[in-house]
């Protein structure tokens, strides 16, 4: 079969590479029984410059009909991360519980006074005396970069963080500072951040310990990966703080805000349990 171009969600244009798609299939915990047939069932519909976005929801239709329905959950992660939106405030809330589920003391929305000016901290998090800074760079569009200029904006109110405790002899002052994002970073983000000792999480970005890795090792997928509840059902729990999927399990405030109905809650609690 002669190469297909497709189009990626930023424009750019690339030979379809069918090990990428096998590869996102296994990630997403697809039975390795299927992947040959789901790969084949792409190869069928695939013309020149198709966009990414219909092979997606090409695959998504297939696992639904499949034998292994909830694997469209999992396979759906990195839109169900955009859904935390269309404000950044859900995403917050979303590592900071990522980083309690791994052991770390987290607080959104912290007011820190810096040398020069005050600053309101994204996320706030403290594990074996390192106090960390974190800014979290939501997007809502598939394809957007964060750039170079966030991680000098990050690095410039950390460094008027650190300058601020530091004359003031504060003993608790800040040890590290991330940037985490839900898209990809630039190569002059990652250039900067490494050269001045920013932590970067973004999507696939690093090797190991990408937001993907946090998210999958532990099975914290967000509220939003689920296709049991409705779009009001999802922003209606966001809303009320509750943003991890295994925080629904039995949790009876979910279930009054939900009003589910006994067969919905056994689908509910299926598909987080699929998870």
């Amino acid at each position: 079969m002669p190469e297909v171009r497709i189009i990626k969600a930023d424009g750019r244009k690339e030979n379809f590479d069918e090990e990428k798609l096998r590869l996102s299939i296994s990630r997403a915990g697809v039975p390795e029984s299927m992947h040959q047939e789901a790969v084949d069932h792409i190869r069928k519909l695939l013309y020149q410059d198709m966009p990414t976005a219909e092979i997606y929801k090409h695959i998504l239709e297939y696992l639904g009909k499949s034998s292994s329905p909830h694997s469209g959950s999992r396979y759906s992660l990195k839109q169900a991360i955009m859904d935390l939106g269309p404000t950044g405030f859900p995403f917050e809330r979303f590592i900071a519980a990522i980083l309690i589920r791994q052991g770390f003391k987290a607080e959104t929305d912290i007011i820190m006074n810096g040398l020069c000016v005050s600053h309101e901290v994204d996320v706030l998090a403290e594990k074996d005396n390192r106090k960390i800074m974190i800014e979290c760079k939501f997007h809502n569009r598939i394809g957007t970069r964060t750039d170079v200029k966030v991680a000098l904006y990050v690095m410039a109110r950390y460094q008027d963080l650190t300058v601020g405790w530091i004359n003031k002899n504060n003993a608790s002052k800040l040890k590290e500072v991330w940037l985490v994002t839900n898209t990809k970073c630039t190569t002059d983000a990652i250039a900067y951040a490494q050269c001045m000792g920013i932590k970067i999480v973004s999507w696939g970005y690093p090797d190991k310990g990408n937001l993907q890795d946090l998210i999958e090792k532990d099975n914290l997928h967000p509220i939003t990966v689920l296709s049991s509840l409705s779009s009001w059902q999802k922003h209606l729990l966001l809303n009320n703080h509750l943003v991890l999927c295994r925080d629904l399990l039995q949790n009876s405030l979910a279930f009054d805000l939900l009003k589910l109905t006994n067969r919905e809650q056994e689908n509910l609690n299926q598909e987080i349990e699929a998870l």
